[in-house]
C-alpha cells in the first residue's frame, strides 16, 4: 500500500464527506474497466452542442484523459482510462494515476458540487428556457451507440473538476438520479427532422431573421423527443427579442418545416412580389405575416390560391393595358416620325440658306429662287414609310396573349411561380413601355421647339427676301443659328440632402460633438439646471402649470422628503472632501462615475448640493430653487439645436407630458428598463435638424473645473426636450411583441405600442 501524508489524510477526510471511501471497499460501480468503443465524427464541432438529455448517473462511464480538453479527441480517447485505475492505492504502477487523483480532490471545492446540486434539482422541474445553461462545457459526456453506453471524458489538467466528483457523488448515492447534460459530438437522431431538413432550417431562419439560429434536439425526463429552435430577431428598428419554436412531433415539424421552406422559395425566387414578415407573437414564438395577415401552414394551400387568382387578374388587366400603351407608343413613334421629316425639311431649306449665304451669287440665286419647296414624295421618302407601315406591322404580330391554360381548381407552389413569372414579364414589359413612351414624349417636346426655332428662323428669311437690298443686308448680320436651340425645362431638385442619423455607427462622434459644442454655448448655471431636472422631473413639470393646487405641493413634499432621507443614509458613506486645483468639493466618492477609456480629475455633481437639499429644506426653498433652474432651462432652450435629424424614445406606461420629458437616443436602453407590465406603450419622436433640444452629455454631470473632462455622451444618450414648444403629429402606430429571457428559467413576453410622432414648431 501507498504511504499517506497528512495532505493525503485531508484529502481523502474530503472524500469521504461526497460518500467516496478510497481506504474502505469501493462500490463496483466505479471499478468497470469495460472498453468503450467509439468514432469521433470529423466534422463536428466541439463548442457547438447539439443534443440535450437526461441521463441516469448509473449509466455514464467515468473516464479520464492526461489530455486537455479542447485537443484532438482521438488523443484524447486513446490515452484515457477508467476512473478504477485512478483509484487504486495498493498497486505501484498505478501510483501517479492515484496521486493525480488526490491532486483533483484536493482542488475540489465542495461548494460549487452543492452548487451543481442544486442547478440539476432546478433544471428536474423546469428545462431551461434557452436549452443551454452555464455548466454546459464542464461535463463531457459522450454515447456511443455501438455500446449505447454513455461515458464521461474528464481532462485531469482540468482545474475545475466539480463536474466529476458530483457525478462520482451521485453513482455512489443509493438513488436513481439523472442530470440533464449536453451530449457531446452527438448529432441529429433524425426522428422528426432530417439532418438536411434541420441545416436547410437554419439557412431559411436566416433569410427572414438575418440571425442564426440554435436549434436542438431535447429528450426529456421521459426521453420524449422534441426540436426546440431558438434565436433572435429585430422586431423593431435596432431592437431585437427572443423567439422560441418547439416542434414536439414529426407532424408537428413537417408543418412548420413545409410552411417556412414555402415561404423561403416564395420570396427568394420572387422578392420584388413577396416579403413574409416574421415577427415574435404573443406566446414568444414566431409567425410570418403578409400583407399584415398570419400565414399558416394550414391556410398555405389557400394562400397559393388566392395569390395565384389574384395575379392572374393583374396579367390579365395588364396584358389589356399594355395593349392600350402599344397603340399609343406607335401613334407616338408615328408623330414622332413625322415631325422628324417635318424637322428635316426645314433643316435643308436652312441649311441651302446657310450655304447659299457664303457666296454674292449664291445670294442672289436664293433670293430669286422664292416659292421653291422641296419634294416631300420623293422616292426615298415613299420607301421610308414602306418599312414603318412594316415595322408597325411586325410590331403588332409580336404581341402574344398569355397563356390561357392557367386556370385551376388546385394550384401548387410551382404553379404561382409560373404565374409570377408571366406577370413580372409583363410588367417589365409594362414598365418599358412606358419608359419609352416618356422617352417618346420628351423627343415629340424637343422636335416641337426645334420645328417652331427653324420655322421662325424661315419666316424671318423670307420676311426679308421683298427687296434684294434688305436681303443683302441681312445675310450680312453675324446672328447665332437658332436650328439646335431646343429648351429642355427640367425642374431641378430644390431639396437639400439631409444627414441621418446612425445611432449604432454614430453615437461616439455624435456625442462628442454635442458635447463640444455644449461646454462652450453653455454656463455652469444652466448646466446645473439640466443636471437638477434630470433628478426630479416631475417637479419641473409641476412648476409649468399656470397654476399649483395643493395636491401638487403634496407631490414635490413627497420628493423632498425621499431626498432627505437619501441624504441623511449618504451622510455615512460621505469621505473626506476631494482636493483639486480650485479648492475642496465635498463629495460622495462613492458615487463618483469613471468615463469608459478616459482619465480625467473632475468630480461629479452632488445631486443633494444642486437640488439644494438638507435636513432642513422647506417646501418653498425646493420650489423656488426648481423655479429659477427652469428659468435658466428656458434659456438654454434658445442656444441649443440638434445638428440633424434624429429619433429619441421612451418606453412607459404613461402618456407623453405636456412639457418636460427626457427621452433616449438608444432604443435599447429604453427597452431594457425594468418594467414588468405586459403592456408598455413606446413613444418614438422624430426631431428635426435645428430644432431646440438639450442632451445629457458628460459635461452635465462634471463640472470641468480641471478642464480634463473628455468629450462624449459616455455616462449616459438621454435628451431633453420640451414638448411644450411643438405640435406632435402621428404618423405611425403599430404593436410589437418582446420575448425577454430573464434568466436560464424564466422569460417574460411584453406587448410594446408604438406611437410615432413629427414635430412641429408652434
Amino acid at each position: 500500500m501507498l504511504e499517506e501524508t497528512k495532505e493525503d489524510k485531508e484529502i481523502l477526510q474530503k472524500l469521504k464527506k461526497i460518500g467516496l471511501d478510497l481506504k474502505g471497499n469501493i462500490p463496483s460501480s466505479l471499478l468497470s474497466i469495460k472498453k468503450i468503443n467509439y468514432k469521433p465524427l470529423k466534422s463536428y464541432e466541439d463548442n457547438n452542442y447539439k443534443v440535450y438529455k437526461f441521463v441516469d448517473v448509473k449509466d455514464i462511464e467515468i473516464l479520464i484523459t492526461p489530455v486537455d480538453r479542447l485537443d484532438d479527441l482521438n488523443d484524447k480517447l486513446k490515452k484515457a482510462l477508467p476512473l478504477s485505475f485512478y483509484l487504486n492505492n495498493k498497486d505501484e504502477e498505478l501510483k501517479e494515476n492515484y496521486e493525480k487523483f488526490l491532486k483533483l480532490a484536493e482542488q475540489v471545492d465542495l461548494e460549487k458540487i452543492e452548487i451543481l446540486e442544486e442547478e440539476q434539482k432546478q433544471i428536474e422541474k423546469q428545462i431551461p428556457y434557452e436549452i443551454k445553461y452555464a455548466n454546459n462545457y464542464i461535463w463531457q459526456i459522450y454515447y456511443s451507440e455501438v455500446d449505447d453506453k454513455y461515458f464521461m471524458l474528464y481532462s485531469s489538467n482540468e482545474n475545475n473538476a466539480e463536474a466529476l466528483f458530483y457525478l462520482i457523488k451521485k453513482k455512489l448515492s443509493q438513488k436513481n438520479e439523472k442530470i440533464y447534460v449536453p451530449i457531446s459530438h452527438l448529432e441529429y437522431s433524425n426522428r422528426i427532422l432530417k439532418k438536411s431538413e434541420i441545416a436547410d432550417l437554419e439557412n431559411y431562419l436566416w433569410f427572414f431573421t438575418k440571425e442564426w439560429p440554435n436549434i436542438y434536439e431535447v429528450y426529456n425526463k421521459k426521453n420524449e423527443l422534441s426540436i426546440q429552435i431558438i434565436g433572435k430577431i429585430k422586431v423593431y428598428e435596432n431592437i431585437k427579442s427572443t423567439y422560441k419554436i418547439c416542434l414536439e412531433n414529426k407532424d408537428e415539424a413537417d408543418k412548420v418545416f413545409k410552411l417556412i421552406k414555402a415561404l423561403f422559395i416564395l420570396q427568394s425566387n420572387e422578392e420584388m412580389e413577396y416579403d413574409f414578415k416574421p415577427i415574435v407573437n404573443e406566446n414568444g414564438n414566431l409567425d410570418f405575416c403578409y400583407n399584415f395577415k398570419k400565414i399558416i401552414f394550414e391556410n398555405l394551400s389557400e394562400f397559393i390560391r388566392q395569390e395565384s387568382e389574384l395575379k392572374q387578374e393583374k396579367i390579365e388587366q395588364l396584358y389589356n393595358e399594355n395593349i392600350l400603351i402599344t397603340e399609343d407608343l406607335e401613334n407616338l413613334k408615328k408623330t414622332t416620325e413625322q415631325q422628324k421629316e417635318d424637322y428635316f425639311a426645314k433643316e435643308k431649306q436652312i441649311a441651302s440658306y446657310l450655304e447659299c449665304k457664303k457666296s454674292f451669287i449664291g445670294r442672289v440665286r436664293y433670293f430669286f429662287k422664292k416659292g421653291k419647296k422641296l419634294n416631300k414624295n420623293s422616292k426615298e421618302d415613299k420607301t421610308s414609310k414602306e418599312n414603318k407601315v412594316n415595322k408597325e406591322n411586325n410590331s403588332k404580330e409580336e404581341i402574344k396573349p398569355i397563356e390561357k391554360n392557367l386556370k385551376k381548381d388546385f394550384y401548387t407552389l410551382e404553379d404561382l411561380l409560373k404565374i409570377c413569372e408571366i406577370l413580372g414579364n409583363e410588367e417589365h414589359k409594362n414598365k418599358d413601355m412606358k419608359m419609352d413612351i416618356k422617352a417618346l414624349e420628351l423627343k415629340k417636346e424637343s422636335l416641337e421647339k426645334k420645328i417652331q426655332n427653324a420655322t421662325l428662323y424661315i419666316n424671318e428669311i423670307e420676311s426679308h427676301r421683298k427687296s434684294l437690298f434688305d436681303f443683302w443686308k441681312f445675310t450680312n448680320k453675324d446672328e447665332n443659328n437658332l436650328l439646335n436651340e431646343a429648351e429642355e425645362q427640367e425642374k431641378q431638385n430644390a431639396n437639400k440632402l439631409k444627414k441621418t442619423f446612425n445611432f449604432e455607427q454614430e453615437i461616439e462622434a455624435f456625442g462628442k460633438k454635442i458635447d463640444s459644442k455644449q461646454k462652450d454655448i453653455f454656463s455652469k448655471n444652466e448646466c446645473d439646471a439640466v443636471f437638477a431636472i434630470r433628478n426630479d422631473l416631475e417637479t419641473f413639470n409641476i412648476l409649468c402649470k399656470e397654476k399649483n393646487l395643493k395636491k401638487d405641493d403634496s407631490v414635490i413634499e413627497k420628493h423632498i422628503k425621499a431626498f432627505k432621507k437619501e441624504y441623511i443614509d449618504n451622510i455615512e458613506t460621505i469621505k473626506e472632501k476631494a482636493y483639486d486645483i480650485f479648492g475642496n468639493v465635498a463629495q460622495d466618492k462613492t458615487k463618483i462615475k469613471t468615463l469608459k477609456n478616459n482619465k480625467h480629475r473632475e468630480i461629479e455633481k452632488d445631486k443633494y448640493k444642486i437640488l439644494d437639499i438638507n435636513p432642513n429644506t422647506t417646501l418653498e426653498q425646493y420650489k423656488d430653487n426648481a423655479q429659477n433652474y427652469k428659468n435658466l432651462l428656458n434659456e438654454a432652450y434658445k442656444k441649443m439645436q440638434t445638428p440633424y435629424d434624429i429619433s429619441i424614445y421612451k418606453a412607459c406606461n404613461d402618456t407623453l407630458s405636456e412639457n418636460f420629458e427626457i427621452m433616449d437616443l438608444d432604443t435599447n436602453i429604453e427597452i431594457n428598463k425594468n418594467n414588468t407590465d405586459d403592456k408598455i406603450n413606446f413613444y418614438k419622436i422624430n426631431v428635426k435638424e435645428n430644432m431646440p433640444v438639450i442632451f445629457y452629455s458628460n459635461i452635465m454631470f462634471f463640472d470641468n473645473l480641471n478642464k480634463t473632462l473628455p468629450d462624449g455622451m459616455d455616462i449616459e444618450t438621454k435628451v431633453l426636450i420640451d414638448l411644450s414648444k411643438f405640435e406632435l403629429k402621428l404618423v405611425s402606430r403599430k404593436d410589437f411583441y418582446i420575448n425577454k429571457v430573464k434568466d436560464e428559467f424564466e422569460n417574460k413576453i411584453q406587448q410594446y405600442q408604438v406611437y410615432e410622432y413629427d414635430l412641429e414648431i408652434v
